[in-house]
């Protein structure tokens, strides 16, 4: 019992020291503080690592306090960076994602020539009603067309010809002779390579044949182009197609001439005359 009298009273003693001690450094140590003079804390007066986020005075760290280069990605809050954040032409391809700019995203009319890959454009790509003009379109070779009459597109040189048409063949019922004629309507700049004719001769001693000709409009001068005729190839119940690909003046003016097909008859019955086509090449 007097032992453990002895221990409370060792420990209350202490205890009353320890106390005394820091009422007494509190006392020193008060004053000092409050003698501290503005500004006299400096880096070499700070522990280094004491300074904690509670200290710091809220905005008081600028550009100015921050390490060039020491901003990592974690350090920023999500959604902070906008548009008025970044510097003009600061962001290049490399800070773009791949597949990320959309169609929002492009200004109107930005998309020119030059931004276009040579050879990327597709026929997805046009719209179904685009409707682009031929003369838009830039051939790199010459491409071949063909221009078809049918004998219902001509119309007799005289109106007292008595002949028989149909969408299908064209002939005199009566009469020594006949011509008939229609239009040519090719693109300027056309070059004809050949003309042909389908018909049937019958009649060895008769001939029917088409002809293509230019008429100048300053004085209607006429120049035959082209001749497939049957004359010389023997009589023969069935169509047969002639041509001609020996062309004078080949090349279409449409500024200065008008171009026609004639088909002419020597004789009724025995000859029919049947589809004309207009072979012709065009580059754009």
């Amino acid at each position: 019992m007097v032992r453990g009298k002895v221990v409370n009273k060792v420990m209350v003693n202490w205890a009353a020291s320890f106390l005394s001690v820091l009422l007494l450094m509190s006392m020193v140590a008060l004053p000092a503080l409050a003698a501290v003079a503005a500004n006299s804390v400096n880096s070499s007066s700070i522990i280094d690592g004491a300074v904690r986020t509670r200290d710091i005075k809220r905005n008081a760290i600028n550009s100015s306090r921050i390490r060039d280069y020491s901003i990592r990605k974690e350090d920023i809050h999500s959604g902070s960076i906008n548009k008025y954040k970044l510097t003009s032409n600061s962001v290049n391809t490399y800070k773009i994602q791949d597949g990320q700019v959309k169609s929002a995203d492009i200004a109107d009319g930005a998309v020119n020539s030059a931004k276009i890959a040579n050879g990327s454009i597709t026929n997805a790509d046009i719209s179904g009603s685009a409707a682009i003009s031929d003369s838009k379109i830039s051939y790199d070779t010459n491409k071949t067309g063909y221009l078809s009459i049918s004998p219902g597109a001509f119309s007799p040189e005289s109106d007292n010809t008595d002949y028989y048409r149909n969408h299908m063949s064209l002939t005199l019922d009566s009469g020594s002779y006949g011509w008939f004629y229609a239009p040519v309507e090719l693109p300027g700049g056309a070059v004809v390579t050949k003309l042909r004719y389908t018909a049937i001769d019958n009649d060895d001693g008769e001939e029917t044949a088409a002809q293509m000709f230019r008429v100048a409009h300053s004085d209607q001068t006429t120049d035959q182009m082209a001749n497939a005729g049957t004359f010389g190839l023997g009589s023969s119940p069935s169509w047969r197609t002639v041509s001609d690909s020996n062309i004078t003046n080949p090349t279409i003016d449409n500024n200065l001439y008008t171009y026609v097909v004639r088909i002419f008859f020597s004789d009724p019955v025995s000859l029919w005359g049947g589809n004309v086509v207009v072979d012709y090449t065009y580059k754009r």
